[in-house]
C-alpha cells in the first residue's frame, strides 16, 4: 500500500484530577484501586453547547485515544470521544454538590 502523503493529524488531549475528586471516587463512588472510568462526550440538546463532559465508572476501554493513570485510577478517552477534548484541559474535581469537571482552551 502507498502512503499518498497524508499526516495524522494528534490534538492535544489532557486532564488533571483533583484530590478531592480521587477521594470522591473512592468514598462516595464505591469504585475500586485499578477501575477504569470513562471521559466521554455527552449530549445534552440542541444549541451551540449541545454536549458536555460525561462520566463512567463502569467502563472498559474499547480503543482509547488516552489513558491516564491518576489516584489508582485508570482515566480514559475513547477516539470517537476525543474532540470534545481537542486542545483543552479538563480539569475533574469535587465540591460539597459532588464530582464536576471544567475544560480549558489552549
Amino acid at each position: 500500500m502507498i502512503n499518498e502523503g497524508r499526516k495524522e493529524c494528534r490534538a492535544m488531549i489532557s486532564f488533571v484530577v483533583s484530590e478531592q475528586a480521587i477521594d470522591s471516587f473512592k468514598n462516595e463512588w464505591g469504585l475500586e484501586e485499578d477501575q477504569y472510568v470513562r471521559i466521554y462526550a455527552k449530549y445534552v440538546g440542541g444549541g451551540s453547547d449541545a454536549f458536555t463532559i460525561g462520566i463512567n465508572a463502569s467502563a472498559t476501554p474499547v480503543d482509547p485515544a488516552l489513558v491516564q493513570s491518576i489516584g489508582g485510577f485508570h482515566f480514559f478517552v475513547e477516539k470517537t470521544d476525543a474532540w470534545i477534548l481537542e486542545d483543552e484541559l479538563l480539569q475533574i474535581d469535587c465540591n460539597e454538590d459532588g464530582i464536576f469537571s471544567s475544560k480549558i482552551s489552549y
